[in-house]
């Protein structure tokens, strides 16, 4: 996935959850935690705003806030799942190479999976 073709979902579905936010529709069945944090932390600054509890300029710096928190949430998301892409493509590699390698290779892969400090 391209990372603008990333971007641009992100902005859908960032706006799509804000307009959920300000009908005030609670329907969390299809966020993961991170959406679900967003949507129903927007909504209680929005129903603080309709009660004239939180100012228009108030709204906005929390709506802002919230959606560079989900951004950041979305590119960790990303990158774990690339690293467990990779880490899938190469496993088999790893495996072989413990079994078949050389004493290096053997402790490379240790160092690699972790369970050697080197």
């Amino acid at each position: 996935m391209s990372g603008n073709f990333c971007r641009q979902h992100y902005e859908r579905r960032i706006h799509e959850l804000t307009e959920r936010a300000k009908a005030g529709s609670d329907k969390t069945d299809d966020t993961d935690i991170g959406e679900e944090a967003y949507l129903t932390a927007l909504s209680v600054y929005v129903k603080l705003y309709r009660e004239n509890r939180l100012s228009r300029d108030e709204l906005i710096f929390h709506q802002k806030e919230l959606r560079m928190k989900l951004e950041k949430y979305y590119q960790h998301t990303e990158i774990s799942d690339r690293h467990i892409a990779i880490r899938n493509i190469y496993s088999h590699v790893l495996i072989e190479a413990e079994k078949e390698g050389c004493a290096i290779c053997k402790k490379l892969v240790r160092i690699f999976d972790g369970r050697d400090a080197g």
